[in-house]
């Protein structure tokens, strides 16, 4: 009789394991983003900002995160999408990035997910609908039926923190 072992099929080897990837999912506008899990340090509640003269229009300013300078982007601005931090209930995604924390204000913090990172595709039709940077994207996933776009922390910040 011959058995069939699940987790290795017919021919008796291994199939490798997909490793997923774990993405904290928010909101910005009417869209959804992902950005990895390993990346953030944080999520907080909105909080007064310290405005930095001369600032870009999507810089929110400056805010005291238990003794250290945490500079906060509105990613929705960033992206030339409605400001998340408009929002009185928004909240800051806090990400290390060069060794600094600095926060992104989003306008909500949806779940998390996981995802495999081989399936986010370049989905032209989305992205063009978006009308944002490519080089600040991922790709476009799905996760139980919902769509989001997977964003680069680094990608966005490097132009205006650099």
């Amino acid at each position: 009789m011959l058995q069939i072992d699940t987790d290795r099929g017919l021919s008796g080897a291994a199939e490798p394991a997909v490793a997923l990837e774990r993405m904290v999912l928010f909101v910005v506008g009417e869209h959804r983003f992902g950005v990895p899990i390993d990346r953030i340090r944080e999520i907080i509640p909105a909080r007064p900002y310290t405005p930095l003269p001369g600032g870009e229009a999507f810089v929110c300013g400056l805010i005291n995160l238990r003794g250290r300078i945490v500079t906060v982007v509105d990613l929705g601005a960033r992206l030339g999408l409605a400001p998340a931090s408009a929002h009185p209930d928004h909240s800051i995604v806090i990400v290390e990035y060069r060794g600094k924390l600095v926060g992104l204000a989003v306008q909500e913090v949806a779940r998390i997910v996981a995802v495999d990172p081989d399936t986010l595709q370049s989905s032209a039709e989305t992205l063009r609908s978006l009308r944002i940077d490519r080089a600040y994207l991922r790709g476009v996933g799905e996760a139980d039926d919902e769509i989001f776009v997977a964003v680069e922390p680094d990608e966005i910040l490097d132009p205006i923190l650099v």
